[in-house]
């Protein structure tokens, strides 16, 4: 009897939508390996946002609008010379696995939604793009819609990842997998983890830690969920909304780094 047991649950599957951007990071990729790896699970549709983005020029103009130009000016020099991040076309990743997706550049059109239903989803997991999920997606499949946020939501919500906790002097970073509510950073909770801040940790060097440190975590929300027990707790109070710094608090963050590096050594 217990054997058989075994064997049915087994046969028992998660079935997962992804809500993607055009391309999948290395990051995404190595978060779907253990959900790839689990039989239980399996990932039956990808829906791809094919909205245009923003060219680097018009996300430069659109931020110096907002006081925050001389930000991304920097950062759009240092990506120049940085090492760029490995990513593979979604459609190609899902030709290769065998997985239905298709494109949409109206993610709340009566056809997107008829086309996700018919898969009979329990699950949504945002992996890039679709901005700020609202609520004919939310309340599309029975657990709703899953997403990282590197940050506590308790004090940080919004962007960038590590800078304002480095810039607070913070002791730790949270990491959260969250189901989303309608609004920014305000979901609940179902996986979390903290990540020690030293003080030669720069802003790229946490974020990497980060990163690396919360592959694992989509999986285990996933088998939480798939509990049936699992009860996520509420936040009662959630952090400030952060942003883009403006070049003034760029200029104090490389200051304070600066100090940090100098107590060590």
């Amino acid at each position: 009897m217990f054997l058989r047991v075994i064997l049915i649950d087994e046969r028992i599957f998660m079935r997962i939508g992804l809500l993607s951007s055009q391309n999948l990071s290395e990051f995404v990729l190595n978060t779907l390996k253990p959900v790839f790896e689990d039989k239980r699970m399996e990932i039956k549709l990808v829906i791809i946002d094919s909205k245009p983005k923003l060219t680097l020029k018009q996300k430069i103009k659109k931020n110096f609008k907002r006081g925050r130009g001389g930000y991304m000016f920097v950062m759009a020099v240092q990506s120049y010379f940085n090492k760029k991040q490995p990513s593979i076309s979604t459609k190609e990743f899902c030709i290769e696995k065998g997985i239905s997706y298709f494109e949409t550049n109206d993610h709340y059109s009566t056809e997107t939604i008829e086309k996700i239903q018919q898969h009979n989803l329990d699950v949504l997991v945002l992996t890039g793009g679709f901005g700020i999920i609202k609520k004919p997606l939310l309340n599309l499949t029975p657990w709703g819609v899953l997403s990282y946020h590197h940050g506590n939501m308790r004090k940080y919500r919004g962007m960038p990842p590590a800078f304002w906790e480095l810039y607070n002097n913070e002791q730790v970073m949270g990491v959260t997998v969250q189901l989303l509510s309608a609004g920014l950073d305000c979901g609940v909770p179902v996986e979390e983890i903290d990540i020690p801040i030293r003080r030669i940790d720069t802003l790229k060097v946490l974020k990497s830690k980060a990163m690396k440190q919360s592959e694992i975590m989509l999986w285990k929300a996933l088998v939480k969920l798939e509990t049936k027990t699992f009860i996520p707790e509420k936040i009662i109070e959630f952090g400030k909304i952060y942003t883009l710094p403006n070049m003034k608090q760029w200029l104090i963050f490389q200051f304070k780094l600066l100090c940090r590096f100098l107590k060590i050594s």
